[in-house]
């Protein structure tokens, strides 16, 4: 039996929950409004599923282990970004892989990194005073222009959709120009 076979019988037998030290993982020690979970996806998949929820909005991300895991780096796969810009979003997995390539981490390790990305990340972001909401509902964007004045953020579309509706590109707070 060569050495790849070897690896592969062991990962087989090894279970998926002991790669990721938890079956089932759910902290509350996110912000406000947040919560956040890991789980296994049972079966031949090898697959470690962790979301994280804040508001209506969700971020998802897939971890999928090879059969030979130690030798063939980890696939990581997201669905959603939820308002982070794709250069950010991507740095945010290359630190994940670098954590379990290089730092000798756990599949735990780098999915926890991710959920701490995320909570700096959205850690003193408030609603948008024109909606509400701190995710805008088409684009799942965060407020991220602000007026130069009184410094509230609002989201690109709900801007737009207020200077056209006022016929008035005034901010919709102090009453200034909004350049």
């Amino acid at each position: 039996m060569d050495e790849l076979s070897k690896i592969q019988a062991y990962n087989r037998e090894s279970s998926m929950e002991n790669k990721v030290d938890n079956t089932e993982f759910t902290s509350n020690l996110t912000p406000e409004g947040a919560t956040f979970s890991v789980s296994c996806v049972r079966g031949s998949s090898n697959q470690v599923v962790a979301t994280y929820k804040k508001d209506e909005v969700q971020a998802t991300i897939v971890l999928a282990l090879a059969d030979n895991h130690p030798l063939r780096a980890v696939a990581i796969n997201s669905s959603n970004r939820i308002g982070v810009n794709e250069a950010t979003w991507r740095k945010w997995l290359l630190s994940m892989t670098t954590v379990l390539l290089t730092q000798d981490g756990s599949v735990l390790d780098a999915v926890l990194l991710w959920r701490s990305s995320l909570d700096n990340f959205l850690e003193g972001v408030e609603l948008c005073p024109i909606c509400y909401a701190l995710f805008h509902s088409s684009n799942y964007s965060i407020p991220n222009l602000s007026c130069k004045t009184c410094k509230s953020k609002f989201h690109g579309a709900c801007l737009y959709k207020w200077f056209h509706t006022s016929m008035k590109n005034e901010c919709p707070m102090c009453k200034t120009l909004f350049n």
